[in-house]
């Protein structure tokens, strides 16, 4: 997935955690909008089933329940291997808080009855008709890491840990602009939203949407760049900031080692996140034995479940070789060739060849370059931004150099 780095660089300044990890909000994006369709309606498939296999960037939340168009969910089911999410709507789709209402039934063993139906896991909830109390919440909780709810197009900021069996969403009543309008203030506000649609129609109990005027509303979220992910995709991914950003390390040899927990027993298998990583810089990052490469922006995508990390010694070259250089001309920067005299000048305009050294004097990368344009051209190599010595083979002189 493509990111400018711009736009991330400028939401890093959200968190202020104490430890090495900071999570890159929104994976990226400067908000999030989560689509969520309710009740098998079967419009929504045959409506906007090739507008989805066409925008591969839209992906959205089915919630299913057996009180309504039950004999539709095999058709909902494949969704989940195209990245869409199922959720759980409850087992009758009536009023949980109603005396008598078996909890249990209804809402975590019906979450194991739709888990059974294929490979997909079920971790968010829809309540019926919006209708909750304490007990609900709880049954909820058990084995769901959120829950949607309607009572209003709340804007979730980033860094303010919402109620996670309260998140709330816009509940489409045929105001396509206010829909939009909910999507533009989300993003000013570095923020996420919800949305709740039923019939991909126009008809519906009043609450159905032109198939039209839906994907206008999906487009514009495209169009805005948010982060267009499933309820249950983005609740994990800021589940786990509200952990991970937190999580302080400890000294091991040659580098540090962070140690975190889940918040929460059901949260999915993988939970990708995007994070900035302090003192990463010349060094290799690992979780469970596998080296994490940085992305262009100098960001890693680790995975939050594997709930450690390592930066150890130093980054291996990410794709030139010391054969590329002479032995004799390549090694490592030390104390006494750092220093370049003040009287030194670039000697030739011929192209050199030129080594690129981590700070902790491991070979990089090595290029061809002009001496006058040795700088523009390291600065334009693919590697993590980080301080580097830069060393001219001819004259063997080393310049430090940052990125």
């Amino acid at each position: 997935m493509k990111i400018a780095s711009i736009a991330v660089m400028s939401l890093m300044g959200a968190a202020a955690y104490a430890g090495p990890i900071t999570t890159v909000p929104w994976n990226g994006y400067p908000g999030a909008v989560s689509f969520t369709f309710d009740d098998c309606e079967i419009s929504q498939l045959n409506n906007l089933g090739d507008y989805f296999e066409k925008n591969d960037d839209i992906k959205v939340t089915f919630f299913l329940t057996g009180g309504m168009n039950a004999g539709n969910q095999p058709k909902y089911f494949p969704m989940a291997a195209k990245g869409h999410e199922i959720g759980n709507h409850s087992k009758s789709h009536s009023d949980l808080t109603s005396n008598g209402a078996n909890l249990k039934s209804e809402i975590t063993e019906y979450k194991h009855t739709l888990e059974s139906k294929g490979d997909f896991e079920v971790v968010s909830f829809a309540t019926p008709y919006c209708y909750y109390n304490d007990a609900v919440e709880a049954e909820i909780a058990k084995e769901h890491i959120v829950n949607r709810n309607c009572q209003g197009a709340t804007k979730y900021k980033w860094d303010e840990e919402p109620v996670w069996e309260r998140i709330s969403s816009d509940c489409y009543q045929g105001n396509t602009q206010q829909s939009k309008g909910n999507m533009s203030e989300a993003k000013k506000l570095n923020a996420w939203t919800v949305q709740l649609n039923h019939g991909v129609d126009g008809r519906g109990f009043g609450y159905g949407i032109e198939a039209s005027d839906m994907i206008s509303i999906m487009d514009e979220a495209k169009a805005q760049g948010l982060w267009r992910a499933p309820m249950g995709r983005v609740a994990a991914y800021y589940r786990a900031h509200f952990v991970i950003d937190k999580a302080t390390s400890t000294n091991i040899d040659g580098g540090f080692k962070v140690t975190w927990e889940s918040p929460h027993p059901a949260m999915p298998k993988s939970v990708p996140l995007r994070v900035k990583i302090e003192g990463a810089d010349g060094k290799t990052v690992k979780q469970k034995g596998k080296e994490i490469q940085a992305e262009s922006d100098g960001s890693f995508v680790i995975e939050f479940m594997d709930l450690e990390l390592e930066v150890v010694g130093a980054a291996a070259p990410e794709s030139s070789s010391s054969e590329e250089v002479q032995s004799s001309s390549s090694e490592a920067p030390t104390s006494s060739t750092t220093a370049i005299p003040q009287n030194f000048q670039w000697a030739s305009q011929e192209p050199t060849t030129f080594a690129v050294f981590s700070a902790t004097g491991v070979l990089v990368k090595s290029f061809e370059a002009t001496l006058q344009s040795a700088e523009g051209s390291f600065k334009a190599l693919q590697i993590p931004h980080g301080t580097y010595f830069l060393k001219d083979l001819k004259s063997s002189y080393i310049k430090k150099v940052a990125k």
